[in-house]
């Protein structure tokens, strides 16, 4: 039994989910940067501090 070729997955900058991965990936980057951003500014610091 002779096998048919498969066609070549599409390219990763064609492929929508790709995109999306990216698009929330960046998203999620910049609500980190801001969380930690606003928690510096109202608490001082990212951490709490020890013993607390």
């Amino acid at each position: 039994m002779a096998s048919t070729p498969r066609a070549a997955a599409p390219r990763a900058e064609n492929d929508i989910y790709t995109m999306l991965s990216l698009v929330s990936f960046v998203f999620l980057l910049i609500a980190t940067v801001y969380v930690c951003y606003r928690a510096t500014v109202l608490f001082g610091s990212l951490l709490p501090p020890a013993g607390s």
